[in-house]
């Protein structure tokens, strides 16, 4: 829903407390269990100002799974493909920024949400899908269709994203969710990210330089 062109100043400052109130309630009561009576009373607004700033208590959720999705897909909007190494370079960003978002806190909370809703609350996955996993997608794609037309990367541009993201993805995710890892620290998810990259670019690159191959993509030991 559009913000209103006179909105005040305080507006922006009443939408976060109203995010923050409603991920909060979330985390404690799960979504099925959370009522927007709560979020008012908790971001100390109305409940006509969450109806009329977010549409419904789905659109709270829409909106915050949106916000942290498009600091994920952020570099990959400002793609530089005007070489091999610029594209090394974004493909790096693009890792980190991803990896950054995927094991804050947060989000782990939020994944870990739409899991144990599954059956009762299948409308966190589906929010997730709509404003997180389906425009990163596109997002991803779109960079490669570009590098393919560069002639950086050879494939199917919605392919190469896919590969993309299971490198990036991996299997810490999983244990950092099930609560058996810790979240990677920054410096383990830069090196992850650069990794990923170098192995991308082996696999997929149209002229890939002489030299050892890149390494894999590791993680420390738990």
């Amino acid at each position: 829903m559009k913000r209103s062109k006179n909105a005040g100043p305080g507006a922006d400052t009443a939408r976060a407390r109203i995010l923050n109130a409603a991920f909060a309630v979330l985390r404690e009561l799960g979504y099925a269990a959370t009522h927007t009576r709560e979020i008012a009373a908790r971001a100390k607004v109305s409940k006509r100002e969450i109806y009329s700033e977010f549409g419904s208590k789905e659109g709270i959720f829409a909106a915050l799974i949106a916000a942290r999705a498009e600091r994920m897909r952020r570099p990959a909007a400002h793609a530089d493909v005007s070489s091999p190494d610029a594209f090394a370079a974004t493909l790096r960003e693009v890792g980190v920024a991803f990896l950054e978002q995927l094991y804050d806190p947060a989000v782990v909370s939020m994944f870990r949400l739409a899991i144990a809703g599954a059956e009762q609350s299948p409308e966190i996955a589906r929010i997730l899908d709509q404003n997180a996993f389906r425009p990163n997608g596109r997002a991803l794609t779109e960079l490669m269709a570009g590098a393919s037309k560069a002639g950086i990367v050879a494939g199917e541009p919605e392919q190469l994203a896919t590969q993309l993201f299971a490198l990036l993805t991996g299997g810490a995710h999983v244990a950092v969710l099930l609560g058996i890892a810790e979240a990677p620290k920054p410096r383990e998810l830069a090196r992850h990210a650069e990794d990923s990259a170098a192995t991308f670019l082996r696999l997929y690159a149209r002229a890939p330089k002489a030299g050892a191959p890149a390494p894999a993509p590791r993680w420390p030991r738990s």
